[in-house]
């Protein structure tokens, strides 16, 4: 099996899995031999950062020189690089002979009437990398919500949730409280609990969950936060005293409070007996890469925000770093997000938007995103076709012009593509 046709074959469950809790990944990992068992674990879920809060943890515990898997979702250009070891996607040869594992699985749970989902399909197959090549510790990202979430089968060593805000309210809940007992479903009794911070109203559902279920919490704050256009630095109070002027290299503020979710699950897993010294914990912090997150490749600047908590963050970084006058937006979006206010707030920080479709089938028509922007009064274009809508930014914006990319992690890897394709960001990975 060649890579092509693994990926194809993954992607050609999306049709035919039917969403069943977790009991749909019990059962495949039953037939796999519950190789999850085997391997510690790292729980991250969140509505926002969970991502940036997954690469900090692993890049530290690398650094402290550990053997890491990282899963994480979406995928950005590559179905590789949900699965990594030591920071490296798995290779393709890696991830045809994964799937020619769990195939024959997944077509006799299809069998007995277990519709496995592609998501599903691919949390299997990192349990199995992660077991095959026996890693010290795995951090595995939450796809959507926690207490039913294919990947809520694990007992981790630490549970960590980031930042609880409005998104998947069709699934979730419709009110911070029911959207952040969801994410409360990952915590298993004894096991501690990272926090984020946190709204007052979301901090209290999870706070509560954790001392029903006897859950030790680690909430680290940031203090003295201070920001570059290019990293943040910040005081941190730990368990085990003060650390200061630690810096993060991934850009805004609210990677000082992804930080601080890091960071209390270094400290629960020391007290697990990981060997995890400050100068690991500097180095990881300041070495830290995450495509797509405020991510530069010359004046094109890639952000994932794609919902209103997001947007939110991002809209904080361009009132420090970006003028408004000199910053064009280039924007594609999903039909099921808060458009309107996601375009209002984007709306008050840039000259012009340039609409587009990411190519996938939740997408926003651009016609019907430029109306939305243009509600707010801000003077926009619409292109379909994603590379003539870069350079129509690009050239609107001119080489003194900013263009800013956000509003859909799949256009965030469709733009990304194009540029990696320039000869001047070619090795750039």
């Amino acid at each position: 099996m060649t890579e092509a046709e693994a990926i194809a074959k993954i992607h050609s469950v999306y049709p035919t899995g039917k969403k069943n809790g977790v009991e749909n990944m019990r059962a495949l990992m039953a037939r796999l031999g519950n190789v999850q068992s085997a391997v510690p674990c790292v729980h991250v879920a969140g509505t926002n950062g969970k991502g940036s809060c997954c690469a900090m943890i692993e890049r530290v515990l690398r650094e402290a020189g550990y053997k890491t898997g990282l899963y994480t979702s979406p995928y950005i250009e590559r179905y590789n690089e949900r699965i990594r070891i030591n920071g490296a996607p798995v290779s393709g040869e890696k991830l045809a002979q994964l799937v020619e594992r769990v195939w024959p699985v997944y077509e006799a749970c299809d069998r007995d009437g277990v519709h496995i989902t592609e998501f599903e399909i691919g949390t299997a197959l990192a349990f199995c990398a992660f077991a095959a090549e026996k890693v010290d510790v795995a951090i595995i990202e939450v796809g959507l919500g926690g207490r039913l979430d294919p990947t809520n089968i694990i007992h981790p060593l630490v549970s960590v949730i980031t930042e609880v805000g409005m998104d998947h309210m069709q699934y979730l809940g419709n009110t911070i409280g029911e959207i952040a007992l969801e994410k409360a479903g990952i915590m298993k009794r004894g096991v501690p609990v990272a926090l984020g911070p946190q709204e007052k109203a979301a901090g209290g559902v999870l706070l509560a969950a954790a001392k029903g279920l006897g859950c030790e919490v680690i909430d680290p704050d940031a203090e003295n936060v201070r920001e570059t256009r290019q990293d943040v630095t910040f005081d941190v109070r730990l368990p085990g005293g003060m650390m200061k002027n630690l810096t993060v290299s991934l850009r805004g503020r609210h990677q000082a409070e992804n930080a601080c979710a890091a960071l209390g699950a270094v400290e629960a897993l020391k007290k697990r007996g990981f060997r995890i010294p400050p100068e690991a914990v500097r180095r990881g912090m300041g070495a830290v890469r995450w495509p797509g997150r405020l991510e530069y490749f010359g004046n094109v600047i890639l952000d994932g925000a794609h919902n209103d908590p997001g947007v939110r963050a991002l809209c904080r970084y361009c009132d420090d770093w970006l003028p408004k006058e000199k910053t064009v937006l280039l924007s594609g979006m999903m039909q099921d997000k808060d458009v309107s206010q996601m375009t209002k707030r984007l709306s008050a920080r840039v000259r012009c938007a340039v609409c587009t479709q990411p190519g996938v089938p939740r997408e926003m028509e651009a016609g019907a995103l430029a109306e939305a922007f243009s509600a707010h009064g801000l003077r926009t274009y619409a292109q379909a076709d994603v590379k003539k809508a870069l350079d129509q930014a690009r050239s609107i914006a001119g080489p003194e012009g900013t263009v800013l990319v956000a509003g859909s992690l799949y256009l965030i890897g469709a733009v990304r593509t194009l540029l990696r394709s320039e000869k001047e960001f070619a090795d750039v990975i």
